[in-house]
Protein backbone atom coordinates (compact mmCIF):
# COMPACT_ATOMS: atom_id res chain seq x y z
CA UNK A 1 0.00 0.00 0.00
CA UNK A 2 2.64 2.29 0.89
CA UNK A 3 4.43 1.57 -2.39
CA UNK A 4 1.20 2.34 -4.23
CA UNK A 5 0.51 5.97 -2.58
CA UNK A 6 4.18 6.72 -3.21
CA UNK A 7 3.45 5.82 -6.41
CA UNK A 8 0.61 8.23 -6.94
CA UNK A 9 2.21 10.93 -4.94
CA UNK A 10 5.42 10.74 -7.22
CA UNK A 11 3.04 10.45 -10.63
CA UNK A 12 0.81 13.59 -9.52
CA UNK A 13 4.47 15.59 -10.06
CA UNK A 14 5.70 14.61 -12.63
CA UNK A 15 2.94 13.33 -15.21
CA UNK A 16 -0.65 13.89 -13.95
CA UNK A 17 -3.09 11.21 -12.69
CA UNK A 18 -5.67 9.90 -14.05
CA UNK A 19 -9.20 10.85 -12.63
CA UNK A 20 -9.96 7.16 -11.61
CA UNK A 21 -6.01 7.79 -9.69
CA UNK A 22 -7.46 11.21 -8.11
CA UNK A 23 -10.41 9.28 -6.53
CA UNK A 24 -8.25 6.99 -4.97
CA UNK A 25 -5.53 9.48 -3.95
CA UNK A 26 -8.43 11.86 -2.52
CA UNK A 27 -10.05 8.58 -0.83
CA UNK A 28 -6.56 8.06 0.91
CA UNK A 29 -6.51 10.96 2.32
CA UNK A 30 -9.77 11.09 3.60
CA UNK A 31 -9.33 7.71 5.50
CA UNK A 32 -8.60 8.36 8.99
CA UNK A 33 -6.48 5.12 9.37
CA UNK A 34 -3.59 5.56 6.66
CA UNK A 35 -2.22 9.08 8.36
CA UNK A 36 0.78 6.75 9.35
CA UNK A 37 1.01 5.21 6.45
CA UNK A 38 1.02 8.64 4.59
CA UNK A 39 3.95 9.68 6.77
CA UNK A 40 5.88 6.98 5.72
CA UNK A 41 5.41 7.69 2.42
CA UNK A 42 5.87 11.24 2.64
CA UNK A 43 8.74 10.99 4.36
CA UNK A 44 10.23 8.41 1.30
CA UNK A 45 9.38 10.07 -1.70
CA UNK A 46 12.52 12.32 -2.04
CA UNK A 47 14.38 9.01 -2.48
CA UNK A 48 12.07 7.48 -4.83
CA UNK A 49 12.52 10.30 -7.13
CA UNK A 50 15.61 10.07 -9.26
CA UNK A 51 18.03 12.96 -10.33
CA UNK A 52 16.82 12.89 -13.61
CA UNK A 53 13.16 13.74 -12.93
CA UNK A 54 11.87 17.08 -13.36
CA UNK A 55 9.08 18.19 -11.11
CA UNK A 56 6.92 21.22 -11.87
CA UNK A 57 5.06 22.67 -8.74
CA UNK A 58 2.29 24.12 -10.69
CA UNK A 59 1.63 20.02 -11.69
CA UNK A 60 0.78 19.60 -7.82
CA UNK A 61 -1.50 22.39 -7.29
CA UNK A 62 -4.81 20.79 -9.19
CA UNK A 63 -3.95 17.49 -6.86
CA UNK A 64 -3.92 20.00 -3.51
CA UNK A 65 -7.41 21.38 -4.63
CA UNK A 66 -8.98 17.94 -5.79
CA UNK A 67 -7.81 17.22 -2.27
CA UNK A 68 -8.83 20.37 -0.12
CA UNK A 69 -12.02 20.73 -1.97
CA UNK A 70 -13.62 17.29 -1.58
CA UNK A 71 -15.46 18.60 1.52
CA UNK A 72 -17.16 21.53 -0.18
CA UNK A 73 -20.73 22.08 -1.39
CA UNK A 74 -21.06 20.38 -5.48
CA UNK A 75 -17.95 18.23 -5.47
CA UNK A 76 -18.12 15.52 -7.45
CA UNK A 77 -16.36 13.02 -5.59
CA UNK A 78 -17.60 10.40 -3.75
CA UNK A 79 -18.96 11.48 -0.01
CA UNK A 80 -16.45 11.33 2.32
CA UNK A 81 -16.78 11.93 6.05
CA UNK A 82 -14.74 14.91 6.63
CA UNK A 83 -12.57 15.12 10.30
CA UNK A 84 -12.41 19.08 10.53
CA UNK A 85 -8.77 20.18 10.42
CA UNK A 86 -7.70 16.39 11.28
CA UNK A 87 -5.12 14.57 9.86
CA UNK A 88 -6.15 14.56 5.96
CA UNK A 89 -6.58 18.39 5.89
CA UNK A 90 -3.44 18.62 7.81
CA UNK A 91 -1.63 16.31 5.28
CA UNK A 92 -3.31 17.76 2.26
CA UNK A 93 -2.64 21.41 3.37
CA UNK A 94 0.58 21.32 5.34
CA UNK A 95 2.71 18.41 4.21
CA UNK A 96 1.56 17.73 0.50
CA UNK A 97 2.35 21.37 -0.64
CA UNK A 98 5.58 21.38 1.26
CA UNK A 99 6.56 17.87 -0.05
CA UNK A 100 5.62 18.97 -3.74
CA UNK A 101 7.83 22.29 -2.55
CA UNK A 102 10.54 20.22 -1.33
CA UNK A 103 11.01 17.76 -3.49
CA UNK A 104 11.21 20.80 -6.32
CA UNK A 105 14.00 22.26 -4.04
CA UNK A 106 15.36 18.49 -3.50
CA UNK A 107 15.73 17.65 -7.49
CA UNK A 108 16.89 21.69 -8.35
CA UNK A 109 19.79 21.81 -5.13
CA UNK A 110 20.37 17.61 -6.23
CA UNK A 111 20.85 18.46 -9.70
CA UNK A 112 23.19 21.48 -8.70
CA UNK A 113 25.25 19.48 -6.10
CA UNK A 114 24.96 21.29 -3.48
CA UNK A 115 22.50 19.27 -1.39
CA UNK A 116 23.20 19.80 2.45
CA UNK A 117 23.11 17.68 5.23
CA UNK A 118 19.82 18.20 7.35
CA UNK A 119 20.87 17.49 11.26
CA UNK A 120 18.45 15.44 12.97
CA UNK A 121 16.80 16.18 16.49
CA UNK A 122 19.05 14.90 19.10
CA UNK A 123 16.56 14.89 21.86
CA UNK A 124 12.71 15.26 20.84
CA UNK A 125 10.59 17.74 22.28
CA UNK A 126 7.05 17.96 23.14
CA UNK A 127 4.40 19.81 22.27
CA UNK A 128 3.14 22.26 24.45
CA UNK A 129 0.06 21.80 27.15
CA UNK A 130 -2.51 23.36 29.66
CA UNK A 131 -0.93 25.22 32.05
CA UNK A 132 -0.14 28.23 33.46
CA UNK A 133 -0.05 30.47 36.63
CA UNK A 134 -2.39 32.48 38.22
CA UNK A 135 -1.74 35.87 40.40
CA UNK A 136 -4.70 36.65 42.86
CA UNK A 137 -5.06 40.16 44.24
CA UNK A 138 -3.35 39.45 47.40
CA UNK A 139 0.16 38.66 45.50
CA UNK A 140 -0.47 34.98 46.11
CA UNK A 141 0.48 32.99 43.04
CA UNK A 142 -1.22 29.27 41.96
CA UNK A 143 0.42 27.03 39.36
CA UNK A 144 -2.20 25.60 37.97
CA UNK A 145 -0.68 22.13 36.54
CA UNK A 146 -0.15 21.50 40.12
CA UNK A 147 -3.18 22.69 41.31
CA UNK A 148 -5.98 20.27 42.18
CA UNK A 149 -9.36 20.50 40.73
CA UNK A 150 -12.12 22.08 42.58
CA UNK A 151 -11.86 26.07 44.16
CA UNK A 152 -8.36 26.92 44.35
CA UNK A 153 -9.20 30.31 45.51
CA UNK A 154 -12.04 33.29 46.88
CA UNK A 155 -12.18 36.76 45.58
CA UNK A 156 -14.69 38.23 46.99
CA UNK A 157 -17.82 37.25 45.66
CA UNK A 158 -16.29 34.75 43.62
CA UNK A 159 -14.75 31.12 43.83
CA UNK A 160 -12.02 30.62 41.84
CA UNK A 161 -12.32 26.98 40.05
CA UNK A 162 -9.65 24.85 38.92
CA UNK A 163 -11.98 22.23 36.14
CA UNK A 164 -10.97 19.20 35.23
CA UNK A 165 -10.65 20.37 31.34
CA UNK A 166 -8.18 22.80 31.63
CA UNK A 167 -10.48 25.56 32.42
CA UNK A 168 -10.45 28.06 34.80
CA UNK A 169 -13.84 29.43 36.12
CA UNK A 170 -15.13 32.40 38.21
CA UNK A 171 -18.43 31.24 39.70
CA UNK A 172 -20.37 32.62 42.13
CA UNK A 173 -19.11 31.80 46.10
CA UNK A 174 -20.44 31.35 49.35
CA UNK A 175 -19.65 34.92 50.95
CA UNK A 176 -20.34 38.30 49.50
CA UNK A 177 -17.85 40.64 48.53
CA UNK A 178 -17.71 44.61 48.85
CA UNK A 179 -17.27 46.75 46.01
CA UNK A 180 -13.46 46.93 46.06
CA UNK A 181 -12.25 45.31 42.43
CA UNK A 182 -9.71 42.77 42.50
CA UNK A 183 -7.82 42.26 40.13
CA UNK A 184 -6.24 38.81 38.78
CA UNK A 185 -3.81 37.72 36.56
CA UNK A 186 -3.53 34.83 34.57
CA UNK A 187 0.24 33.94 32.53
CA UNK A 188 0.84 31.28 30.18
CA UNK A 189 4.39 29.79 29.24
CA UNK A 190 5.88 29.37 26.28
CA UNK A 191 5.05 26.12 25.90
CA UNK A 192 1.37 26.74 27.33
CA UNK A 193 -2.28 27.62 26.91
CA UNK A 194 -5.40 27.64 28.86
CA UNK A 195 -8.93 28.87 29.09
CA UNK A 196 -10.58 31.17 31.57
CA UNK A 197 -14.35 31.51 32.05
CA UNK A 198 -14.77 34.94 33.63
CA UNK A 199 -17.22 36.07 36.34
CA UNK A 200 -19.58 37.41 33.55
CA UNK A 201 -19.75 34.05 31.36
CA UNK A 202 -16.94 35.59 28.84
CA UNK A 203 -14.52 32.75 27.82
CA UNK A 204 -11.05 33.56 27.08
CA UNK A 205 -8.70 31.42 25.71
CA UNK A 206 -5.12 32.40 26.46
CA UNK A 207 -2.36 31.39 23.38
CA UNK A 208 1.64 30.68 25.04
CA UNK A 209 3.85 33.38 26.21
CA UNK A 210 0.64 35.60 27.37
CA UNK A 211 -1.03 37.35 30.39
CA UNK A 212 -4.50 38.50 30.89
CA UNK A 213 -5.25 40.65 33.72
CA UNK A 214 -8.97 41.19 34.69
CA UNK A 215 -11.54 42.10 37.76
CA UNK A 216 -12.53 38.82 39.57
CA UNK A 217 -15.47 40.33 39.89
CA UNK A 218 -17.25 43.01 37.17
CA UNK A 219 -18.67 45.39 39.74
CA UNK A 220 -18.55 48.67 37.69
CA UNK A 221 -20.30 50.15 34.61
CA UNK A 222 -17.67 48.47 32.06
CA UNK A 223 -15.94 45.06 31.99
CA UNK A 224 -12.13 46.14 31.36
CA UNK A 225 -9.29 43.88 30.93
CA UNK A 226 -5.57 43.75 29.83
CA UNK A 227 -3.94 41.63 27.10
CA UNK A 228 -0.53 40.79 26.36
CA UNK A 229 0.25 38.20 23.99
CA UNK A 230 -3.11 36.53 21.86
CA UNK A 231 -6.07 35.85 23.08
CA UNK A 232 -9.34 34.45 21.53
CA UNK A 233 -12.56 35.70 23.38
CA UNK A 234 -16.34 34.92 23.15
CA UNK A 235 -17.97 37.59 25.23
CA UNK A 236 -21.27 37.10 27.12
CA UNK A 237 -22.99 40.24 25.87
CA UNK A 238 -24.11 42.74 28.09
CA UNK A 239 -25.28 46.39 26.81
CA UNK A 240 -25.35 48.13 29.89
CA UNK A 241 -21.99 47.07 30.79
CA UNK A 242 -19.22 47.32 28.08
CA UNK A 243 -16.75 45.04 27.22
CA UNK A 244 -13.05 46.45 26.64
CA UNK A 245 -9.85 44.81 25.97
CA UNK A 246 -6.62 47.05 26.35
CA UNK A 247 -3.79 45.59 24.27
CA UNK A 248 -0.46 46.93 22.76
CA UNK A 249 -1.40 50.39 21.47
CA UNK A 250 -5.04 49.49 21.38
CA UNK A 251 -8.36 49.34 22.60
CA UNK A 252 -11.29 47.23 21.80
CA UNK A 253 -14.76 47.76 22.61
CA UNK A 254 -17.15 44.85 22.67
CA UNK A 255 -20.80 44.99 23.18
CA UNK A 256 -20.90 41.08 22.37
CA UNK A 257 -18.82 39.48 20.20
CA UNK A 258 -16.17 36.60 19.44
CA UNK A 259 -12.88 38.10 18.11
CA UNK A 260 -9.12 37.30 18.43
CA UNK A 261 -6.47 39.78 19.43
CA UNK A 262 -2.41 39.45 18.65
CA UNK A 263 -0.54 41.54 20.50
CA UNK A 264 2.16 39.92 21.17
CA UNK A 265 5.52 42.29 21.66
CA UNK A 266 7.92 40.77 19.65
CA UNK A 267 5.31 40.89 16.90
CA UNK A 268 5.82 44.49 14.62
CA UNK A 269 1.58 44.49 13.72
CA UNK A 270 -0.88 44.12 16.38
CA UNK A 271 -3.79 42.41 14.63
CA UNK A 272 -7.64 42.15 16.15
CA UNK A 273 -9.50 39.97 13.91
CA UNK A 274 -13.77 40.20 14.58
CA UNK A 275 -15.58 36.51 13.88
CA UNK A 276 -18.92 37.58 14.80
CA UNK A 277 -20.93 40.54 16.12
CA UNK A 278 -19.51 43.79 16.21
CA UNK A 279 -16.59 46.21 17.87
CA UNK A 280 -14.45 49.37 17.79
CA UNK A 281 -10.66 49.14 17.98
CA UNK A 282 -9.42 52.53 18.72
CA UNK A 283 -5.57 53.74 19.47
CA UNK A 284 -3.00 56.41 18.37
CA UNK A 285 -4.28 58.13 15.45
CA UNK A 286 -7.49 55.76 14.47
CA UNK A 287 -10.70 54.46 15.05
CA UNK A 288 -12.98 52.10 13.70
CA UNK A 289 -16.20 49.65 13.80
CA UNK A 290 -15.09 46.17 12.00
CA UNK A 291 -17.25 43.99 10.56
CA UNK A 292 -16.63 39.95 10.85
CA UNK A 293 -14.44 39.01 8.91
CA UNK A 294 -12.39 41.86 8.83
CA UNK A 295 -9.30 42.68 10.81
CA UNK A 296 -7.52 45.72 12.11
CA UNK A 297 -3.79 45.89 12.31
CA UNK A 298 -1.32 48.18 13.99
CA UNK A 299 1.44 48.34 12.46
CA UNK A 300 4.72 50.05 13.40
CA UNK A 301 5.04 53.60 13.61
CA UNK A 302 1.46 53.73 14.59
CA UNK A 303 0.32 52.93 10.97
CA UNK A 304 -2.99 51.58 10.68
CA UNK A 305 -4.52 48.88 8.03
CA UNK A 306 -8.46 47.79 7.13
CA UNK A 307 -8.41 44.06 6.01
CA UNK A 308 -11.51 42.40 4.73
CA UNK A 309 -12.40 39.29 4.27
CA UNK A 310 -9.26 38.15 5.78
CA UNK A 311 -8.69 34.27 6.04
CA UNK A 312 -10.15 33.54 9.74
CA UNK A 313 -9.56 30.05 9.73
CA UNK A 314 -5.94 30.78 9.19
CA UNK A 315 -6.30 33.21 12.55
CA UNK A 316 -8.17 30.59 14.45
CA UNK A 317 -5.80 27.94 14.16
CA UNK A 318 -3.83 28.15 17.07
CA UNK A 319 -7.36 28.05 19.09
CA UNK A 320 -8.48 25.22 17.16
CA UNK A 321 -5.08 22.93 17.46
CA UNK A 322 -3.14 23.44 14.45
CA UNK A 323 -0.40 25.83 13.16
CA UNK A 324 -1.80 27.15 9.49
CA UNK A 325 0.79 28.96 7.46
CA UNK A 326 -0.69 31.52 4.50
CA UNK A 327 2.31 32.59 2.94
CA UNK A 328 4.67 33.48 5.95
CA UNK A 329 8.28 33.14 5.73
CA UNK A 330 10.72 30.95 8.03
CA UNK A 331 10.68 33.62 10.76
CA UNK A 332 7.34 33.61 11.13
CA UNK A 333 7.30 30.04 11.40
CA UNK A 334 9.54 29.68 13.70
CA UNK A 335 8.10 32.53 15.90
CA UNK A 336 4.94 30.29 16.29
CA UNK A 337 7.04 26.95 16.80
CA UNK A 338 9.39 28.92 19.09
CA UNK A 339 6.35 30.23 21.77
CA UNK A 340 4.71 26.80 21.73
CA UNK A 341 7.76 24.10 22.01
CA UNK A 342 9.39 26.75 24.58
CA UNK A 343 12.86 26.75 22.29
CA UNK A 344 14.78 29.83 21.27
CA UNK A 345 15.68 30.28 17.34
CA UNK A 346 18.49 31.53 16.07
CA UNK A 347 18.91 32.85 12.22
CA UNK A 348 22.43 32.26 10.30
CA UNK A 349 20.71 32.29 6.79
CA UNK A 350 19.98 34.76 4.64
CA UNK A 351 16.79 32.83 3.15
CA UNK A 352 14.07 34.05 5.25
CA UNK A 353 12.06 35.04 3.19
CA UNK A 354 10.83 31.93 1.76
CA UNK A 355 6.71 31.85 1.40
CA UNK A 356 5.48 28.43 3.22
CA UNK A 357 1.62 27.32 3.05
CA UNK A 358 -0.02 24.44 5.21
CA UNK A 359 -0.99 23.33 8.16
CA UNK A 360 0.81 21.37 11.22
CA UNK A 361 -1.28 20.11 14.35
CA UNK A 362 0.04 21.46 16.98
CA UNK A 363 -0.26 18.37 19.09
CA UNK A 364 3.11 16.91 17.09
CA UNK A 365 6.23 16.75 18.37
CA UNK A 366 8.87 19.59 17.22
CA UNK A 367 11.07 16.74 15.46
CA UNK A 368 7.63 16.02 13.77
CA UNK A 369 7.16 19.69 12.73
CA UNK A 370 10.36 20.28 11.65
CA UNK A 371 10.34 17.25 9.48
CA UNK A 372 7.59 19.02 7.71
CA UNK A 373 9.96 22.21 7.28
CA UNK A 374 12.66 20.71 6.22
CA UNK A 375 10.74 19.42 3.17
CA UNK A 376 10.62 22.49 2.26
CA UNK A 377 14.47 23.57 1.91
CA UNK A 378 14.74 24.28 5.74
CA UNK A 379 18.21 23.47 7.45
CA UNK A 380 18.96 23.52 11.13
CA UNK A 381 20.85 22.31 13.70
CA UNK A 382 19.59 21.96 17.35
CA UNK A 383 21.20 21.10 20.70
CA UNK A 384 19.25 21.38 23.75
CA UNK A 385 16.57 23.83 23.05
CA UNK A 386 18.18 25.99 20.30
CA UNK A 387 17.52 25.79 17.11
CA UNK A 388 19.57 27.18 14.33
CA UNK A 389 18.53 27.92 11.21
CA UNK A 390 21.77 27.77 8.49
CA UNK A 391 22.05 28.01 4.88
Amino acid sequence: MEQRITFLLRKSGEEGLTKDEEGELTAFFQDEANRELFNSAAVALPEELSGDVEVNRADWEPMLQHILNADKPGHTSTPVKVLYRKWWQYAAAAVFILVASGVWFFMQQKKQGIMHHIPEVAADIAPGTNKATLQLANGTTIVLSDAQNGVVGQQGNAQVVKMDNGVLAYQPGLQSGGNTVEYNTMITPRGGQYRIILQDGSKVWLNAASSLKYPAVFNGPERVVELTGEAYFEIAAKADQPFRVKSKGQEVLVLGTHFNINAYPDETVTATTLITGKVKVSGAGYAGVMQPGEQVQQQENHRWQLLKNVDTETVMAWKNGYFSFNKANIVTVMRQLARWYDVNVIFETKNTEQAFVGEIPRSVSLEQALEILKFSDIHYVITGRTIKIID
